[in-house]
């Protein structure tokens, strides 16, 4: 393996990678990992997206140490510091997509260009509701987990102003839902008014990140703002 360079070694300590050598600079992902789970679940998915030719922020937070706004305060402050200016992206799953939304209340540094959204609770979510006085639960999801819950916090949340897309995994189980599901959300509660397109992927909630397909859509949705169109000379490998 060849040796890494001080930048690049600065970059991935700091959470973020580099993106294609020379020519233009490269556009900015912004990657927001689920509740419970670290910046690790996001690792597959920023290496496929910098090989693609992107530079990612891999972004990290802990959502049983820190409120909601406290999280998204630090998005943004993160998108302000290390974008550069340039243009960029945000990719959520579950709960991440919660933390960009709720960044639509103070607004988003100028650049923001396009955002999708890997099994994200946009409606009360069930499971939430069905936890929401277990004292672990609250232990552990802390304010977040409260507030996916209750009807009023999504009320008062925004849809994104930007252009977004929503993935939904329906490998599911009854248990939760006789409705498609993907172990945790319902597909139904992925949808979005406004959202620009949708896809129904065959992956549980946890890993859908993780999936090529689910990459493949992302990176289309991020060129050309649709899942249908295949991008400009690209080769599906």
């Amino acid at each position: 393996m060849r040796a890494l360079g001080l930048t690049a070694v600065l970059m991935m300590v700091s959470g973020a990678s580099l993106g294609r050598a020379g020519g233009p600079p490269a556009e900015t992902v912004y990657l927001l990992h689920g509740m419970g789970r670290t910046r690790a679940s996001m690792l597959l998915l920023s290496l496929r997206l910098e090989k693609a030719g992107y530079r990612t922020v891999n972004f990290r937070y802990s959502q049983t140490t820190h409120s909601l706004d406290e999280i998204t305060e630090r998005l943004l402050e993160s998108v302000e510091r290390d974008a550069g200016g340039g243009k960029y992206h945000l990719i959520g799953h579950s709960l991440g997509n919660i933390v960009i939304r709720n960044g639509f209340k103070t607004g988003f540094p100028p650049g923001l260009g396009r955002i999708v959204m890997l099994a994200p609770p946009n409606r009360p979510a069930a499971l939430a509701a069905r936890f929401k006085g277990n004292v672990l639960y609250h232990w552990i999801t802390g304010d977040s987990g409260q507030k996916l819950s209750e009807a009023e916090f999504y009320d008062s949340l925004p849809v994104p102003s930007a252009e977004f897309a929503v993935i939904a995994g329906t490998r599911g189980t009854t248990l939760l839902s006789g409705a498609p599901n993907d172990g945790i959300v319902l597909v139904e509660s992925t949808k979005l008014a406004g959202m620009k397109d949708f896809a129904e992927l065959r992956h549980a909630h946890t890993f859908i990140m993780n999936a090529r397909d689910t990459f493949e859509l992302c990176r289309r949705f991020l060129s050309v703002g649709t899942f249908s169109v295949p991008i400009p000379g690209h080769v599906r490998k």
